[in-house]
């Protein structure tokens, strides 16, 4: 695979030249640069790190969408969680608007592709992908939309409470074990949910529980200080 192609270097460029402007460039620009030439030497995990930063960026989109989906086959966890996200986010590109076109994250088909990577690095026992699906969980049951005539979601459900629970916690308790992929910044976003579904005053929450609503935000919290 080529590293340093037309579109890679543009993007440098324009970086280069957005720090000229913005010191706090400084080390995402510093990164791409060690990124890329590591994957340059030959070093295959600065390789997929490499593609997953381009296919998030849109850059050499097809490439790098072929180079993951390939490693994804493989059952390389982290290929299959960065195509997940990339089908729940989107392409994001700070210098090009054009690019965030690239996927969009508002159809049915992004949902049920992120759903099939994610399931796949969950049964590889990623328990960042184990957050995902219970943040997921999470949100169906805690979210409480403004405008309900406006939510096409169907209503929440005793069981889906329950399962919500269930989901975070099974999360929880494996990134105690070693090797947990997921980072303290990444659990957080679970503390959060969890702590919504049970402070939900929905009426048909079998689990509202105020003092478990407020540890699981303080958990939150010890976390974002």
């Amino acid at each position: 695979m080529e590293i340093l192609t037309k579109e890679w270097n543009s993007y440098i460029e324009s970086m280069k030249n957005a720090f000229s402007e913005n010191k706090d460039w400084q080390e995402e620009l510093d990164g791409c640069l060690e990124m890329a030439e590591a994957a340059k030497n030959g070093d295959e995990d600065a390789l997929l790190d490499f593609v997953a930063y381009k296919a998030n960026h849109g850059i050499d989109f097809e490439e790098s969408l072929a180079f993951l989906n390939k490693k994804a086959d493989e059952g390389d966890i982290f290929a299959l969680k960065t195509l997940g996200f990339l089908n729940c986010v989107g392409v994001f590109n700070p210098f090009d608007e054009s690019k965030h076109s690239l996927v969009d994250i508002n159809t049915d088909e992004s949902e049920q592709k992120a759903a099939a990577y994610f399931k796949k690095a969950f049964d590889l026992g990623s328990v960042h992908a184990m957050v995902w699906f219970a943040m997921r969980d999470c949100i169906h049951a805690a979210a409480e939309s403004e405008n309900p005539e406006e939510n096409t979601e169907p209503a929440p459900s005793a069981e889906d409470f329950l399962k919500a629970e269930k989901s975070a916690l099974k999360a929880i308790e494996e990134s105690k074990k070693p090797g947990c992929d997921c980072t303290p910044e990444g659990m957080s976003t679970i503390y959060y949910w969890l702590s919504r579904v049970y402070a939900s005053k929905n009426p048909v929450n079998p689990i509202h529980d105020e003092e478990k609503a407020r540890y699981w935000e303080s958990e939150y919290s010890k976390v974002q200080k």
